[in-house]
């Protein structure tokens, strides 16, 4: 019942056209970004842009872990991540490079920076995660709109892609051997990344 009602207000077209707006606005800031930084280092720097907007069944999952009701006010109030961005680059320092200029933007305020490549989480899982709020301008009035950013490298979404498609769909009695293999090749991939990153240093010079 709190997931039908949930849904149903999700699906307002007033609240969907106002997620479309600021993912429309964040795509448009980092194509600006990625127009910057390439020209300054003379390569591609953004690899690819994804964006999602969270369904009710995440939010109800996500609002029970956290000790709320499972309500639109506690989603829209309580969750910085109903509208998500993910952007994919090739090397670490890239990602940061990005981070600094999206918190340069004046319209952009940010809420909060969890940075999880240099404090993977337990699970391993890798990402440079911003949260901003961006104001949403229509006649006399202003509404700010959550949004939360992750940036990571190609072989970070690689590995969230693996772990999201094998610790989602549980099978109680090999998750844990899975867990600690993906432990593992999290380690591996970080590795990977700063010897890639060392490597295109090296070419650079």
């Amino acid at each position: 019942m709190y997931t039908e009602t949930l849904n149903h207000k999700l699906s307002d077209p007033e609240f969907l056209l106002k997620k479309e707006w600021v993912i429309r606005q964040i795509q448009f800031k980092l194509r600006l970004i990625d127009l910057e930084l390439s020209a300054q280092h003379k390569r591609t720097m953004i690899q690819k842009i994804e964006h999602r907007i969270k369904d009710a069944e995440s939010i109800a999952r996500k609002l029970m872990k956290k000790g709320y009701k499972i309500t639109f006010e506690n989603a829209y109030q309580k969750l910085n991540d109903i509208i998500g961005v993910r952007v994919v680059c090739l090397y670490r320092d890239d990602l940061y490079n990005i981070a600094d200029l999206l918190k340069q933007q004046k319209d952009f305020t940010l809420i909060k920076e969890k940075d999880y490549i240099k404090n993977p989480k337990k699970s391993g899982y890798q990402s440079l995660h911003l949260i901003f709020d961006v104001p949403l301008t229509y006649k006399d009035t202003v509404e700010q709109q959550r949004v939360e950013i992750q940036i990571r490298t190609v072989a970070m979404d690689f590995w969230a892609g693996v772990d999201n498609q094998i610790c989602y769909k549980k099978n109680p009695a090999k998750m844990k051997t899975a867990e600690r293999a993906l432990k593992n090749y999290s380690t591996e991939i970080s590795r990977m990344d700063k010897q890639m990153l060392e490597l295109r240093r090296n070419a650079e010079r």
